[in-house]
């Protein structure tokens, strides 16, 4: 039996993967239902239901457009046609990078990158720069390799850096350099990896309820409630909560870092930053769908990195709009007391 702890999204995805190659698996989960940080929440307010934060997906996902169709969720998706990302900075104002789909993406983008307000035909170069630039070494950053490269400051502000937040979580002075290219090659090898999708229902509806059923579908025993405190790995057994031993012959720990070093009984080794969603609601629309058709704008030099209308992204025309801001690799003061009011004023 192979045992996997956690059944959010890397949980369910690995059951139901290895329940597919006949494998017989059983998840463990901790909280009373499967989701982990993908799960939707009630609001005990009014009953509404919100997800953690909103999840934008891009073409380059291919194993994750896989699954969604291998679990019929892949309607609850909505893909642009062709790349367009809406952006916005205090002195330009709103500005797209659009690249036309009457052409090649990779020459698209040069004619596109070098008209954007701001920009020149140097962006272009360094597109071309990036595109031919030798694999960086193992042990470079992303902005030490971007810096031997010469790429522009506003290639880098307005493009690199936010692809680099959002794609890895990470800052270019501490994400891996190799990964970072590859996030270039992949997202932007044709029109369809380079566009943008978003989920039209909360994550609980359109993407753990497809997952889970297709777990259950292959066999896969969802176990919700089950605490694992800790793991006899000479054994290979979990030792749950209430005091139950449970032998597995492989196990597949599917947790934050956090929680698989404590299992493990290891100190913690890896560093990590949070995604910190900022939730606010207003009686009329802030106008981030009336921008470019979408509804989303990303904030260049701005507290809230993305913005997103999550009653246009969901089609709900009711009153307050809901509205989120998200932050990547947040590193702020969370005990911060005007985060609403910077947030509200930049939108």
């Amino acid at each position: 039996m192979i045992a996997i702890v956690g059944a959010g999204l890397a949980g369910l995805t690995a059951a139901i993967r290895l329940a597919e190659a006949g494998e017989r698996v059983c998840l463990f989960e901790a909280a009373p239902e499967a989701g982990g940080r993908t799960r939707s929440f009630r609001d005990p307010a009014d009953g509404s239901c919100y997800d953690n934060g909103p999840h934008l997906l891009i073409g380059a996902y291919r194993a994750t457009r896989r699954l969604l169709e291998d679990c019929d969720a892949a309607g609850h998706v909505h893909w642009q046609s062709h790349l367009t990302l809406p952006l916005w900075d205090a002195e330009r104002g709103h500005f797209s990078l659009r690249p036309s789909p009457r052409l090649p993406l990779s020459l698209s983008m040069l004619a596109t990158i070098g008209r954007l307000p701001g920009h020149s035909h140097a962006s272009a170069i360094g597109m071309l720069k990036l595109a031919f630039a030798k694999k960086p070494h193992a042990d470079q950053t992303a902005q030490a390799w971007l810096a031997s490269l010469h790429v522009p400051e506003a290639l880098y502000r307005d493009l690199l850096l936010p692809l680099c937040l959002g794609s890895m979580n990470e800052y270019p002075d501490s994400a891996p350099a190799t990964s970072f290219r590859r996030v270039l090659k992949e997202s932007f090898a044709s029109h369809d990896t380079a566009r943008l999708g978003w989920f039209t229902a909360p994550l609980s509806e359109a993407l753990i309820a497809p997952l889970a059923r297709r777990a259950a579908a292959l066999g896969v025993e969802i176990r919700c409630q089950a605490i694992v405190r800790t793991i006899d790995r000479d054994r290979r057994r979990l030792i749950l909560g209430d005091g139950r031993k449970i032998a597995f012959d492989r196990l597949v720990l599917a947790t934050s870092p956090v929680v698989a070093d404590r299992l493990c009984g290891q100190a913690g080794c890896i560093e990590t930053h949070p995604i910190t969603n900022l939730h606010l609601w207003y009686e009329q629309p802030p106008g981030i769908a009336d921008v470019a058709g979408q509804p989303l704008v990303g904030g260049i030099g701005t507290l809230g990195q993305w913005f997103f209308d999550v009653s246009a992204q969901m089609c709900r025309h009711d009153r307050p709009c809901h509205v989120v801001a998200v932050i990547s690799a947040d590193m702020l003061d969370p005990r911060r007391a005007n985060w609403t009011g910077t947030v509200t004023a930049e939108l």
